[in-house]
């Protein structure tokens, strides 16, 4: 099994759970307001700075894993195409995982 974490913008919280639902991820969890920064520059939620990042994380088995990240990855170059080569704030990792309880 493998755990996808997507960081993402609030402001993509929509689009990107109506695809997971599209890619039959039946069960994540979701962080909304998750403040950081990165190559997108920083999310923190404050005056200066008032955009936040979201977070999904979901267990999945390697194929259906490989099959979201593909769907993933084919959503933000749609969108880079739309915005005209502009970034994406649109991340995705994995990690093994192993359920235990």
């Amino acid at each position: 099994m493998k755990m996808l974490m997507i960081v993402f913008r609030e402001s993509l919280e929509e689009e990107v759970l109506k695809l997971l639902k599209e890619l039959g991820v039946k069960a994540f969890t979701e962080l909304p307001s998750v403040v950081g920064a990165g190559e997108a520059g920083a999310a923190f939620h404050t005056f200066a700075l008032p955009q936040t990042n979201s977070m999904v994380l979901t267990a999945l088995t390697d194929h259906h894993a490989e099959q979201v990240i593909k769907g993933l990855h084919a959503y933000r170059d749609q969108l880079t195409q739309r915005q005209h080569g502009a970034y994406i704030p649109l991340r995705v990792f994995t990690l093994p995982c192993e359920q235990v309880v």
